[in-house]
């Protein structure tokens, strides 16, 4: 196998981690990193409004991130003085060179876009970032449940057979990863010096984030992780009986791209291994196990420690009484030496050193903050500003729907002859003007051979708009006439 084969920076820029590397803007590029992933190209993000997002858009995302970033961390007086401007376009230069962001060419437009390549490298970052504690009761619950699907039905469900397959070896790896983890951390704790330190890491970081979630319940006979052996024995009856076995093959065969049958034997066999390997599950539970005790009673014996320990008290008690024994010795025998002390001079029990009782603080009455209530009149100005607001809007959605009231399916009808029942239809009507403007260019644009995004989309599919180069007057508006043509197989059931 060559040294080069399955690379990484085979299927990613080679610069891609220079931004991460950044000693000095490390935590603030990952940080705006997700900021433009959850903006721009997450799933639940808004779509871009053509073939991706302006730079000016970018630019301007990246400006409220670094604004809000100087606001609640210490930034150099130096990097403050530059305009937050040239700073957002260094960002971006910087993330455009690394292979983070690209630019891509629609005409004469320049879009930036997250390559999927790239995006799916990120996601698996972010996910690494924010993974928190493991449940191995469910993924092992999981595991069982696929194998019961292969074993009910093997034709239907033989992909769930390597799907259970890769579980299984996820399992085997966290378990071993969170061991390496524990003891990582154990040493990390060492390190610490201040209590303070040490409580907030153990608690916060080792035992939130390190610990397996259902680790309390691993080792009792009800979790899921009891039934492994079930699992070993579903498998082994899968790929052992020539029923099943032959399902599996077949499907091996056909999706998996296998040149003979032997081949897709040894990837069933490869699979069935990965299953059986919970046999060794016990090895792995009993070192996972032993880390966790050892890091647990090195961390309470820290504790303990700092709780009972005297510190240095014992020297200091010592270092006092030889301070008054040779201040007593330096003084004539004749003289005696007083010691202030921490209580007032005299009596020891009396009503003079007692001390005076505390005087509870008056509360104080907070200032009863009303709600504001709205007069009838501004509720009435506002309910007739929605109104105003509702009537004049011009929607896709409310064109095929007034398109809908005057022209059948496959009929033609120019705007000269429509009616005008409300204030919506006339600001409709008005707005055809602009759509046979706009696709009377887009037509010269095409035989000039210029592609631009195309406005409308949704509209397009019901209705044709094109200008006939007259122009008509009624009762509230002079514009020029358009022709529109409603297509035979546009329907409205689903315009809202």
């Amino acid at each position: 196998m060559p040294e080069d084969a399955d690379n990484l920076f085979d299927r990613v820029p080679e610069h891609i981690f220079r931004p991460l590397g950044a000693h000095e803007h490390a935590r603030r590029n990952w940080s705006l990193l997700n900021h433009l992933y959850n903006d721009f190209f997450a799933p639940e993000a808004d779509p871009p409004e053509g073939e991706g997002w302006t730079q000016k858009r970018v630019v301007a995302s990246i400006e409220r991130f670094l604004v809000r970033w100087d606001d609640e961390h210490e930034t150099n007086v130096e990097e403050r003085g530059t305009p937050v401007n040239i700073r957002a376009h260094d960002a971006l230069s910087s993330f455009l060179d690394s292979g983070w962001l690209s630019i891509d060419r629609v005409g004469f437009t320049q879009f930036v876009i997250m390559r999927p390549t790239v995006q799916n490298l990120f996601e698996l970052l972010k996910t690494f970032a924010e993974q928190g504690p493991e449940f191995i009761g469910g993924r092992v619950q999981s595991v069982r449940n696929n194998l019961l699907q292969v074993q009910a039905d093997p034709e239907k469900n033989a992909a769930v057979f390597q799907v259970a397959a890769k579980e299984c070896s996820a399992l085997l790896r966290m378990l071993n990863t969170t061991r390496m983890r524990v003891r990582e951390a154990s040493e990390y704790l060492r390190t610490q010096e201040s209590t303070h330190l040490f409580l907030e890491k153990f608690f916060g970081d080792y035992i939130s984030s390190l610990y397996i979630g259902d680790y309390s319940d691993l080792f009792s006979r009800n979790h899921p992780l009891a039934s492994r052996w079930d699992i070993v024995d579903l498998a082994s009856r899968i790929t052992e009986e020539p029923e099943s076995r032959e399902q599996l093959r077949r499907w091996y065969r056909k999706n998996l791209r296998c040149r003979s049958t032997e081949e897709a034997d040894a990837l069933i066999e490869s699979d069935t291994a990965r299953v059986l390997a919970l046999r060794e599950v016990d090895r792995l539970l009993a070192r996972l196990k032993d880390a966790v005790t050892r890091a647990n009673d090195q961390a309470l014996g820290y504790l303990e420690y700092k709780v009972r320990s005297q510190g240095n008290f014992d020297m200091k008690t010592d270092q006092v009484i030889n301070a008054v024994v040779r201040a007593a010795d330096s003084r004539p025998n004749d003289k005696n030496l007083a010691l202030p002390t921490g209580w007032s001079q005299g009596r020891l029990l009396s009503e003079d050193a007692l001390k005076m009782p505390n005087k509870k603080p008056r509360k104080r009455k907070g200032a009863v903050i009303q709600k504001r209530q709205l007069s009838p009149e501004a509720r009435a100005r506002r309910l007739v500003r929605q109104i105003m607001k509702g009537n004049r809007e011009v929607s896709e959605a409310r064109i095929i729907q007034y398109i809908d009231r005057h022209v059948d399916p496959g009929g033609i009808l120019e705007s000269s002859s429509m009616e005008v029942l409300s204030i919506n239809d006339l600001c409709i009507l008005a707005a055809f003007s602009r759509l046979g403007l706009i696709a009377d260019r887009t037509d010269r644009n095409a035989r000039a051979g210029i592609v631009r995004p195309t406005l409308f989309k949704e509209l397009n599919r019901h209705i044709e708009i094109e200008l006939t180069g007259e122009r008509f007057e009624n009762e509230y508006i002079e514009a020029p006439v358009v022709r529109i043509r409603r297509r035979k197989d546009g329907s409205t059931n689903n315009a809202n």
